[in-house]
């Protein structure tokens, strides 16, 4: 028989990980001499997370880091109550920090940014996604962390070109800028990106707000690019979307509110072969139809995920033509594309391999359909409105969804058949 002492040390470090920090410092270590060894295993607190974890006080992180300095991943996302002084106190302690998580944390200003430059040599990736301390001053300072490979920055409004620049080309080693959010971003940031790391980025995200075609099709020099993420693209056409062709190893591509691009850019887009494609996420975008497609899943055969929630002019036909080219795909997202109804009737068929479905808003969408399609694909979630049966105005007031797995989804329904006969 399998017991708790039979296990070895390498499953119980894995169990440990499931563990809170408090409970591996307070409790876990008191149960034997073995368990309290593996208490301070290396491999336990190579990841030091409290974003989940806010009963773990001030002084019980202090406490944390001095017991276990070897700490490689730092989360302290949303942790609003730990002082400025206590984090560079376990900055000072934490000399083999590699990650940094600090998003959403109003502690974040220059004076903490200098401490991470003075004492995190090794750091490697720096996440300060939503900090509104976070502005040119400190990038201008984190130029020394000069080995940065991946830099996270994205809605920090108070960031402009000036600070991205001066980043860019101070920092060797970065391969990976997310920025979307920042609103006062132009052309001139992917110009300098072009010329200083055409052959090192792989990872961009930009805020399109006051981008233009120019700006965009100067990202076509960037031959190595895997990731490409642009919000709110109001102001690019069909001349920005078509210079992405040449990026022959992308392997995820998102536009939002991509509203002025038409059936001609997507097709430009994709005349060529895609092969590396595994996610693509086009929302909002009234130019996305059946042709586009059509021609999306001609040119991404390989690809495992697509979101084209809000493009209402695609219809069963169309999306019908791409589910037979793209038979690995496993994630597809269609929430308010209202012209869908039956093509529901060929998953099972084109894309078996499919583990999730969001057809949220869709009211043409039968929920006899649906069952039917849970009871093929047995490991299928599907996002959906309860009533889809109902009136469009019904719907939107409802504003409500289920994400249930097949067996949940068939109790569901006979339930709302037993009360409706009742």
């Amino acid at each position: 028989m399998v017991t708790v002492r039979t296990l070895s040390d390498e499953l119980l470090v894995k169990v440990f990980g499931y563990l809170s920090p408090a409970e591996l410092v307070d409790q876990t270590p008191l149960v034997c001499k073995r368990w309290r060894d593996l208490c301070n295993d290396t491999k336990v607190w190579s990841t030091l997370d409290l974003h989940h974890h806010h009963q773990v006080s001030e002084s019980m992180l202090r406490r944390i880091v001095w017991l276990h300095c070897s700490t490689r991943k730092l989360i302290l996302r949303y942790r609003s109550d730990i002082s400025s002084r206590s984090m560079i106190w376990c900055f000072f302690h934490l000399k083999n920090l590699r990650a940094l998580d600090l998003s959403h944390c109003p502690q974040v200003n220059s004076r903490l940014v200098s401490a991470i430059v003075q004492f995190c040599k090794k750091l490697r990736n720096l996440n300060v996604n939503g900090c509104t301390g976070f502005d040119n001053e400190c990038l201008l300072i984190l130029t020394g962390c000069r080995k940065l490979r991946h830099l996270n920055f994205s809605e920090c409004e108070t960031v402009t070109d000036f600070g991205v620049n001066a980043m860019t080309s101070f920092l060797p080693k970065l391969n990976s800028v997310l920025c979307d959010g920042v609103l006062s971003l132009h052309d001139e940031v992917i110009e300098t990106i072009v010329t200083k790391k055409c052959d090192t980025i792989t990872d961009l995200q930009l805020d399109g707000g006051n981008l233009t075609d120019e700006g965009v099709e100067m990202l076509a020099e960037l031959l190595y690019l895997r990731r490409l993420r642009i919000q709110y693209c109001d102001n690019l056409t069909d001349n920005a979307i078509q210079s992405f062709h040449c990026l022959r190893y992308l392997e995820e591509l998102s536009l939002t509110r991509a509203h002025s691009f038409s059936t001609t850019g997507f097709v430009g887009a994709f005349a060529r072969p895609h092969h590396f494609m595994r996610i693509l996420e086009i929302t909002e975008c009234s130019g996305l139809d059946d042709v586009s497609l059509t021609a999306i899943g001609r040119s991404c055969p390989n690809l495992t995920e697509l979101n084209i929630s809000w493009c209402r002019n695609v219809t069963d036909d169309g999306l019908i033509c791409f589910m037979e080219r793209v038979p690995h795909l496993q994630v597809l997202k269609l929430q308010s594309v209202h012209q869908l109804c039956d093509f529901v009737l060929h998953i099972s068929l084109y894309t078996p391999s499919l583990i999730h479905l969001n057809v949220i808003s869709c009211s043409l969408i039968k929920e006899e359909d649906l069952l039917a399609v849970s009871a093929q694909l047995p490991d299928l979630e599907i996002a959906y409105n309860r009533d889809l049966g109902c009136s469009p105005k019904t719907t939107k007031m409802l504003r409500y969804f289920d994400v249930m797995s097949p067996r949940q989804f068939a109790m569901t329904n006979r339930l709302h058949r037993m009360s409706g006969a009742a």
